[in-house]
């Protein structure tokens, strides 16, 4: 399986957001689907202000 990107892992991570709703539902939702890896990558890609939407 490919490595997703920081682009995509910063996608994941705010539809987790979305989805859990509240700050415990988000971690669940988090953690059920990503990588500590894969989450440090979605904080450091969100933190630098990139877009997350489009290509």
């Amino acid at each position: 399986m490919a490595r997703k990107t920081d682009k995509q892992c910063a996608q994941q991570a705010v539809a987790a957001a979305v989805v859990g709703g509240t700050k415990n539902g988000t971690k669940d939702a988090m953690r059920a689907t990503m990588t500590g890896d894969e989450m440090r990558r979605a904080q450091a890609y969100l933190a630098s202000g990139k877009p997350v939407n489009g290509r």
